[in-house]
């Protein structure tokens, strides 16, 4: 299996921001397997954000990101991904599978155990989100994911 990154950036507002999504395209439906995630914000402040991992149904209206394959003699990656929503993709319903509450100050990383993967359906749009909340901050933030396919 292939192994791709991507990364995406938002600005972070009173209401839910995405700032990257990825999932199975709408022509070549595939399984994605994330195995690691890491959200940072680009404006330290001493305020807490809570950053979630959320599976979603719909990609919604952002700016195209190129998945990058980690061994360049990977084909390219089947899977879409999206940054700087500015329409938000459909989230499942109490979908939350990482939520941290973070210091802007703070960066976090997850790695999944062997066999620990987030994995997503062979459904077309289908795949997460990754996005933040905070009720009053306005600062820019950036969020990454790895996965194989």
């Amino acid at each position: 299996m292939a192994k791709y990154s991507a990364v995406g950036s938002q600005t972070l507002t009173s209401s839910r921001a995405t700032a990257l999504t990825v999932a199975s395209n709408a022509t070549t439906a595939q399984r994605c397997k994330f195995y690691e995630v890491w959200f940072a914000n680009l404006t330290p402040a001493d305020l807490v954000t809570q950053n979630l991992v959320e599976r979603i149904t719909a990609v919604g209206t952002s700016t195209g990101v190129t998945p990058r394959p980690l061994d360049i003699g990977d084909r390219a990656a089947q899977a879409s991904a999206g940054s700087n929503h500015t329409g938000e993709p459909t989230y499942v319903s109490n979908s939350s599978i990482i939520t941290i509450p973070l210091n802007h100050r703070g960066t976090f990383r997850w790695v999944a155990y062997p066999g620990g993967e987030i994995v997503t359906p062979a459904t077309a749009n289908y795949g997460v989100g990754l996005n933040a909340l905070h009720a009053s901050a306005t600062s820019d933030w950036t969020a990454g994911a790895m996965w194989e396919e």
